[in-house]
Formats: C-alpha cells, structure tokens, sequence
C-alpha cells in the first residue's frame, strides 16, 4: 500500500496484478504502448498517458494524463512489480474520473467547468445546478441527479475534466 499524491490530491493505492485498488475501490487496468505514450485503461475508461524516460521516473516526478500535466508523489510501496507504472499513475488521475462513486456525477462530455454552485454540505434537491460545464463551445448545466447533500466538489472553477471523470460527489 502506498499513498499516492497527484495532482494535490492524496489516494492510497494498492497494485494487485492486473488491477489497482484507489481508495478501497477496485479498477482493471491495462496498458497499451503506442510509442511516445501509453494508453492506460482504468476502469473502462482510456487515458493518453505521457511518462518521463525511464531513469527520470522518481517521487515527484511530472506526468501527462490526456494532455494535463500532474505532479506524482508516492510513499511507501505501490505493489508487486506486476503493473507497470504508467498504470499506476493513471488510476488516481487527479481527481479525475472515478467509475463507481457511490453519488458520483460524472462528466459526460470533455470541457471546461465554467462555475461552480455548491460547496461540500450543501442540501440539493434532484435537477438543482451543481455547476456549468463548457464543452465545444456550449454551457451546460450539470444537474443533481437526486435528492441529498454535497459529500465533495472534486473540480474548480477553471478545471479541465474528462469524459467520465468524477465531478461532484452527492450523497
């Protein structure tokens, strides 16, 4: 187990084989190598995955992760050996997309986060803006899917987020 800090964003990682567990959640992953970078599927989601040469790869180091760079930092150790370490990386992404958040509105579409309308332990009723997401030029309004409370805004104001990535957390 180690603890893995991406993008200011601490997880606890484990790599067992083929999958990683990301803060008690399971993900298969796979890695494909398409020369100046890898693709890494997380959790059925696909990742452009830029790595530093091999002997650059250290705490701290800078990765690309469909074109936006992070800072990786790990203590402890991430695994067996088994996975490789671009796979590694991308299973935290971030705070990027996380596939089966209990609660969790997801982007469906690649943009821009333009504003965001709640904060942690707001109340929201289903079809209430949680934030404005921008994507090929158009504003879209990100609903909550139902009754609760923000449990966590995972994006700010300015973000980038992918499809499928994990924008607000509403239990």
């Amino acid at each position: 187990m180690a603890k893995v800090t991406l993008g200011g964003r601490t997880y606890d990682v484990e790599v067992k084989g083929d999958k990683v567990v990301v803060d008690g959640l399971e993900f298969a992953v796979t890695v494909k190598d398409d020369g100046a970078y890898k693709t890494v599927n997380a959790g059925g989601v696909n990742y452009r995955v830029a790595m530093p040469p091999a002997a650059a790869r250290d705490s701290g180091m800078t990765v690309q992760v469909d074109y936006r760079p992070f800072t990786v930092e790990y203590e402890g150790r991430l695994g067996g050996g088994a996975a490789p370490r671009e796979a590694r990386a991308a299973a935290g992404a971030g705070g990027g997309p996380r596939p089966g958040v209990k609660g969790g509105v997801t982007a469906q579409i690649a943009g821009k986060v333009v504003k965001v309308m709640v904060k942690a332990g707001d109340a929201v009723k289903q079809g209430d803006i949680l934030l404005i997401l921008e994507a090929m030029k158009m504003e879209n309004e990100i609903k909550s899917p139902a009754d609760g409370v923000v449990q966590e805004v995972v994006v700010s104001e300015g973000s980038r987020v992918a499809e499928g990535e994990t924008m607000v957390v509403v239990g």
